[in-house]
């Protein structure tokens, strides 16, 4: 009896999905977030730990229009943690005695496509543009006033 055919180890759906999913032991990923060709399965997200960032779409509720500090960016899933957005309550138990315990408010993850890059200088929600400096080093600048985000 032939040797059974190996089953793929990933499988690509149209439908933009929130993380890789097992279906029948094969990772399911979504092509929404995966450049065509690419070998690696990790999304590039448009921003960094320390850019403020302006929230462009979702409800009032999570935060739409205000602007905060990205604190956490979780590239595998293309999520951002925003200071002050999509503020999430929840119960939690005293673990240790110097833990709290209590009704604790949190920043949940939200889509990193949710959010623009906020300009300090020109006050608004910009798109990033890539100069090269004379040193030869890359930097993200805006491209409504031309300042740069990093040093």
């Amino acid at each position: 009896m032939p040797a059974a055919a190996k089953k793929p180890a990933l499988r690509f759906c149209k439908a933009p999905l929130s993380k890789k999913v097992k279906q029948d032991g094969i990772t399911v990923v979504s092509e929404a977030l995966i450049k065509k060709g690419s070998s690696n399965l990790i999304p590039k997200v448009h921003v960094k730990r320390g850019d403020m960032v302006m929230l462009m779409a979702g409800s009032k509720k999570v935060g739409r229009g205000k602007t905060g500090k990205v604190l956490e960016v979780i590239p595998k899933e293309g999520k951002i943690v925003v200071e002050g957005i999509n503020v999430i309550k929840r119960a939690t138990k005293q673990r240790t005695p110097m833990t709290q315990s209590g009704i604790i408010e949190k920043e949940a993850p939200i889509f990193a496509s949710r959010v623009m890059l906020f300009c300090t200088a020109c006050k608004a929600p910009t798109r990033i543009q890539h100069k090269q400096l004379d040193s030869g080093k890359k930097s993200r600048v805006c491209k409504k006033c031309g300042e740069a985000f990093d040093g």
